[in-house]
């Protein structure tokens, strides 16, 4: 019986490398988004663009089609006084970031943060529950 027990740890560190892998490849591919500064948001976002609405330094506002594909409209509010706040940074390469990360609580629960005009994904709790869960 320890022989079946260390072939099949044997295939799920196979396979859990292989997703690893697999994973690192479509982050990289993921298409960066674009930056739009506006005085009002569009009624119709387009998607992979994010839309900032003030001008420099008096910003107050993001909004952006949710990246995980389901349609939502984010909006992040950009005012330092209310919570609560995010903050857009453009950095000199023309790309940008937005500190920190947005978790959707209602909806497709979506969790991100935007680094360098780039979607990466962080993992949600239930992830963190079940391997827990699976561990022990």
């Amino acid at each position: 019986m320890k022989w079946f027990v260390s072939i099949a740890e044997s295939v799920r560190r196979r396979v859990d490398r292989l997703r690893r892998r697999l994973t690192a490849r479509v982050r990289r591919a993921a298409p960066r988004l674009r930056y739009e500064r506006v005085d009002e948001f569009p009624d119709r976002l387009k998607p992979v663009t994010l839309y900032v609405a003030g001008e420099e330094p008096h910003v107050w506002a993001a909004a952006m089609l949710c990246p995980c594909g389901c349609g939502d409209v984010i909006e992040l509010n950009l005012l330092e006084q209310a919570s609560p706040c995010w903050s857009v940074r453009q950095h000199r390469d023309s790309t940008v970031s937005l500190t920190p990360s947005v978790w959707r609580t209602k909806g497709c629960r979506s969790h991100f943060i935007l680094r360098n005009s780039r979607i990466e994904w962080c993992r949600s709790r239930d992830d963190y529950s079940s391997r827990r869960l699976r561990r022990h």
